[in-house]
């Protein structure tokens, strides 16, 4: 083999050899990038579950809390109509045992 032939083949095989080691290091800080990156967004992820779960957590105690004040008002609101028809019971006798008067119980 002529000496020009062994420097061509040694010359491609250095270039080879120098694209496969470029290739390798390119591609460890591409991993190194991306796990890098994977890792930023898992724990961004985290993050944005754990305010989710937070606010969750507030709407359901705010919810407990508007059954509690429903159900109270639910329960005034059952006293006042036991009040009034137990007042109404009252009056429609008393109004049935006194005579109307001439014109000093005006309702408008």
């Amino acid at each position: 083999m002529s000496i020009w032939a062994l420097t061509f083949v040694a010359s491609t095989a250095l270039a080879a050899l120098g694209f496969v080691v470029v290739a390798i290091v390119w591609l460890k800080k591409l991993r190194e990038t991306l796990s890098v990156m994977l890792g930023e967004t898992a724990g961004q992820q985290v993050r944005t579950a754990q305010r989710f779960g937070e606010t969750i957590a507030r709407m359901q105690q705010q919810q407990q809390l508007y059954e509690q004040r429903l159900q109270t008002l639910t329960e005034a609101n059952l006293r006042m109509r036991q009040d009034l028809n137990h007042l109404a019971g009252k009056v429609e006798p008393a109004e049935n045992e006194t005579p109307p008067s001439s014109g000093s119980r005006l309702l408008h």
